[in-house]
């Protein structure tokens, strides 16, 4: 499966590599189903970058992976993912902390499997 990230500081893109996949950034081309990987942007929105990848082809996207920083923003940790779920029917497979952990790792790589 396809990994795209929208990673701003580093974080989506290296959570994104640690899976093992084919990984592309959201501002490339797109031509088959993938997982994205995001971020919030501000107080737990959407970034721009985001939502112009998902308007374009949110019919490929399987899942959502969505990192945050709980030390930093607690109060809407990760509310980009209920965001994406509203507002374009997509799942939330993991909400991470930063670049995520090995627990993480493993969780999004069997729901990938599931998928």
């Amino acid at each position: 499966m396809l990994v795209v990230y929208d990673s701003r500081f580093g974080s989506g893109k290296a959570f994104a590599e640690k899976l093992g996949m084919t990984t592309q950034s959201v501002s490339e081309e797109l031509n088959q189903e993938c997982v994205l990987v995001t971020r919030n942007e501000g107080l737990g929105e959407i970034s721009q970058a985001t939502r112009e990848f998902l308007d374009k082809h949110k019919d490929l996207v399987r899942g959502v992976v969505v990192n945050g920083s709980m030390a930093r923003h607690a109060e809407t940790y990760c509310f980009a993912a209920d965001k994406i779920e509203k507002e374009y029917g997509i799942a939330c497979i993991r909400k991470i902390d930063g670049q995520g952990n090995d627990e993480d790792v493993e969780a999004v790589k069997a729901a990938i499997n599931n998928l």
